[in-house]
């Protein structure tokens, strides 16, 4: 089975299309011999998949810290807290008076 040809999205020539390394989430990255293009036909997703977000969000409302949930999820703690940053503004106003206040302490959002 013959692979697909890879085309330059400049010049659009077939031929003379070197690899030329890797992206940082590890997609192949190619150069055109032919304009000197640098360009990566098949890229890959960067990040975390929403349904980690999403369940990281659900423990930390059960009252883990943002550090207990990197750790059971494997993840950087900051990105933990970029994730609850940005879950907050979706929160309704008339939460629990638990989660509201550890919410608060977090400073996540003010009341």
């Amino acid at each position: 089975m013959d692979k697909p040809r890879l085309s330059c999205p400049r010049c659009y020539s077939q031929s003379r299309q070197t690899r030329d390394g890797r992206t940082p989430a590890g997609s192949q990255r190619y150069r055109c011999a032919a304009c000197g293009c640098r360009y990566t036909p098949f890229p890959r997703e960067q990040g975390y998949a929403e349904d980690l977000r999403f369940q990281a969000l659900q423990l930390y409302l059960e009252g883990n810290s943002m550090r207990e949930v990197a750790r059971l999820l494997n993840v950087n703690h900051q990105s933990v807290a970029n994730w609850m940053k940005d879950y907050a503004r979706y929160l309704p106003p008339d939460l629990p008076p638990d989660i509201a206040e550890l919410a608060r302490l977090e400073g996540l959002f003010v009341l």
